[in-house]
């Protein structure tokens, strides 16, 4: 399994997950072989070179369903009439999550990364 996969589905997996651990993840490549990144992290969605710098960038995108809240109930009695009323409550909604991430190479070698995306962690 591939260490990027493996990432993504520790953090479906977990609420402990948090960027700070992704980061932590991505620092360990720094000073590594671009073929050790990509024979873990398989191959990348996209290549571009610019300054004499490779950039490699790895995306992942998934959406998630999560379950609405049930609302409340308050009952008010006057006279002889009970009135019941909602509070609150939410529907179910489905949330896009997505975390592209780029790692800079001179030469051959990470030198540093970026990410963006609301899904981009990992256990620390």
């Amino acid at each position: 399994m591939s260490r990027f996969l493996f990432i993504c589905i520790a953090a479906a997996l977990t609420s402990c997950a948090t960027t700070a651990g992704y980061e932590k993840v991505l620092n360990t490549w720094l000073g590594m072989q671009e073929i050790d990144l990509v024979r873990s992290w398989g191959p990348p969605l996209q290549t571009y070179e610019t300054g004499g710098r490779k950039f490699i960038v790895y995306s992942s995108r998934r959406n998630v369903y999560q379950p609405g809240t049930p609302p409340t109930y308050q009952t008010t009695v006057v006279g002889n009439t009970a009135y019941t009323s909602t509070i609150g409550g939410s529907p179910g909604m489905t949330v896009d999550k997505s975390c592209a991430t780029t790692f800079e190479l001179d030469g051959t070698q990470v030198v540093s990364w970026s990410y963006k995306g609301n899904d981009c962690k990992a256990v620390e």
